[in-house]
């Protein structure tokens, strides 16, 4: 047998899932003080990581970012100045990553001793962890990962924040530190990382993805994309492909996409589910007894559970060409089908716009002001008085003649609208607060230039009409654009690791990393409710079990899957019988929303095919 072949027949799926389960049984908690361990409350802490003895972008470091934002900085022989150590010691909790048992790591940890919320994760041997025992008498917390390798720094991260259930015990007896035989036991309260045969998926499941993405972004489909599958509690299935524009930098799993429509079901919906647990409203009400624009024959009896079925009658959208062009800045049509002297400004296929059309300046403004105070894209700015016209187009909007089903927009900015007027609280600023900050999920957001560098976060389209620029950290949805960024329909952006917490949150029937964001019944009324009258449930999109072969899903989807798409190309599904989460982020409308390779490769329904083909 040759190397190659021997090295093949040893490195197996089997192989890998045996190590990890063996490198996860080793992690061995000596001390816990507090309940330190798996840290919690994620949203009012600031961690830095820092690794002695290691650079500071290993893995330990990236798998801690993947629970919460963190800090992360190295001490090697040479120690760390002044200025470092007073970085480090700015935040409220330091873990402190030891990889060395050298004098001068010794001395490093020293440094750290008196710092309040010290934890302490060692890749050392039992035996070279006394040497540092004078340093550990103000540590909350020793975690002992006993070697430094690749498996045992991401399992240690995973012991740290909860993504395993640790239950390790001490083999000697270390008498200045803990006695043999000594472990406390740890829960697993958040998402873990594995491979498809730990949770019962086969391995080609991960040649079969990436076959499938690698075609198309090879067709050129899509320029990127980040593709994640969990099962069972853990992440078997995490990569990025591509970049986030032609010739642009590769993705990253920090990189960020614009969610489009899946804001509807993980931003606007995390908000109304936060109420209705509160007690502030019920699906029979009638919307306008909230929302007073809505206080019109017809309108005021429309109930919330119509607006989440859509089946409230409202149009599907607004002509936003309508609303936020000066009709004075032009002459002849704003919009032709072909291309003549007065309209180049190509918007879409057969969608030409006036060279001469300029947005109305009583709304919108070229300069930051108290009247505009947020820019909605670079260089164009809103404000309140852009905000009410739109919503006003919208409470008047004229409403067809039945209420069968028919997606709207409209519905959740509608539904957005009356969590506001609830709560009392900016949506976005309320979902931050109570959902996104508990989960740990830091790059999901609204408005993402106010927290993350624009270099993160993936352009779309290239508006040469509007907005007169390649959009790039400013939501692509025009409706969501001109309404400040944050509206009921879109908005939302995220990578797909922070997605993934809420959707297990929601399998773990409201509750992630020993925090409770909704009771039981309130998760289970709405990922399980269906309209009678469609296949859509309480927000959430759902299978189509009458015409499975037109379904969002795929075909071998499980009735009880829920979910949503986005017109940027993203879409999550989540079932729930089989214990299952798929995110797949991309930005398929960069540079523009003509995309017939990506439309009829049917990317997303394959994707999940191949999950269920998976299934053992």
């Amino acid at each position: 047998m040759n190397v190659k072949s021997l090295s093949s027949a040893i490195n197996t799926a089997e192989a890998e899932a045996l190590n990890r389960r063996l490198t996860a049984a080793t992690m061995t908690v000596l001390r816990n003080n507090g309940d330190a361990l798996p840290i919690k409350n994620l949203e009012n802490k600031s961690i830095a990581v820092v690794n002695i003895g290691a650079p500071s972008d290993n893995t330990f470091s990236s798998f801690c970012s993947r629970y919460a934002k963190t800090a992360s900085f190295a001490i090697d022989a040479n120690g760390a100045s002044q200025s470092v150590l007073a970085q480090i010691k700015q935040h409220d909790v330091i873990i402190a990553a030891v990889y060395s048992d050298a004098q001068w790591a010794r001395n490093a940890l020293a440094h750290l001793k008196n710092e309040s919320g010290l934890q302490t994760v060692f890749f050392v041997s039992p035996y070279k962890l006394e040497k540092f025992a004078p340093s550990l008498a103000a540590a909350q917390s020793i975690l002992l990962a006993y070697e430094d390798t690749r498996l045992a720094q991401e399992y240690a991260a995973q012991a740290l924040f909860g993504g395993i259930s640790v239950d390790g015990r001490l083999p000697v007896d270390l008498p200045k530190i803990a006695k043999i035989g000594t472990g406390f036991k740890l829960e697993k309260t958040r998402l873990g990382y594995g491979t498809p045969l730990m949770q019962g998926l086969k391995p080609s499941l991960t040649d079969s993805l990436d076959a499938v993405v690698s075609k198309l972004i090879e067709a050129g489909g899509m320029p990127g994309c980040q593709l994640l599958v969990a099962r069972g509690g853990d992440v078997v299935y995490d990569k990025c492909f591509g970049r986030v524009s032609q010739g642009g930098d590769a993705v990253t799993p920090t990189t960020v996409y614009d969610l489009a429509s899946v804001s509807k079901a993980l931003g606007t919906l995390p908000g109304l589910m936060k109420a209705y647990d509160m007690g502030l409203y019920r699906f029979d009400d009638y919307m306008s007894s909230y929302v007073p624009g809505l206080r019109q024959p017809g309108k005021d009896s429309l109930r919330v559970r119509e607006f989440l079925f859509h089946e409230t009658g409202f149009p599907a959208s607004l002509n936003m060409y309508d609303v936020m062009v000066d009709s004075s800045s032009y002459t002849g049509r704003l919009i032709t089908a072909k291309p003549d002297k007065t309209h180049t400004l190509k918007i879409g296929r057969r969608a030409y716009g006036n060279n001469s059309a300029r947005l109305r300046s009583d709304i919108t403004s070229t300069a930051y002001s108290d009247k505009f105070p947020v820019e909605a894209s670079k260089g164009v700015f809103t404000g309140p008085a852009t905000y009410d016209t739109i919503m006003s187009r919208i409470y008047n909007a004229k409403l067809r003649p039945n209420k069968n089903y028919l997606y709207s927009c409209l519905n959740f900015c509608l539904l957005m609208d009356m969590e506001q007027q609830l709560t009392g609280i900016p949506h976005d600023r309320f979902v931050r607060d109570s959902i996104f900050g508990p989960l740990g999920a830091y790059t999901t957001c609204y408005q993402p230039t106010k927290y993350l560098p624009q270099s993160q976060i993936a352009p779309t389209e290239k508006d040469n009409f509007l907005r007169k620029q390649h959009l790039q950290g400013y939501v692509h949805d025009e409706l969501a654009n001109f309404s400040g960024g944050v509206q009921g329909n879109a908005g939302l952006f995220s990578n797909a690791d922070d997605l993934a917490k809420f959707c297990q949150m929601l399998l773990n029937g409201g509750e992630y990393g020993g925090h409770r964001f909704y009771t039981e019944s309130t998760t289970d009324v709405f990922t399980q409710t269906k309209s009678p009258n469609s296949r859509r449930g309480l927000g959430f999109d759902k299978p189509d079990t009458v015409k499975p072969e037109s379904s969002p899903t795929c075909e071998e989807a499980d009735p009880s899957v829920f979910g949503h798409l986005g017109f940027t190309g993203t879409v999550f599904w989540v079932d729930p019988v089989n214990d299952l989460i798929f995110i797949f982020l991309t930005n398929r409308v960069n540079p523009t929303r003509e995309t017939p390779v990506f439309n009829k490769s049917q990317i997303r329904p394959e994707l999940f095919r191949q999950v269920y083909k998976a299934l053992q």
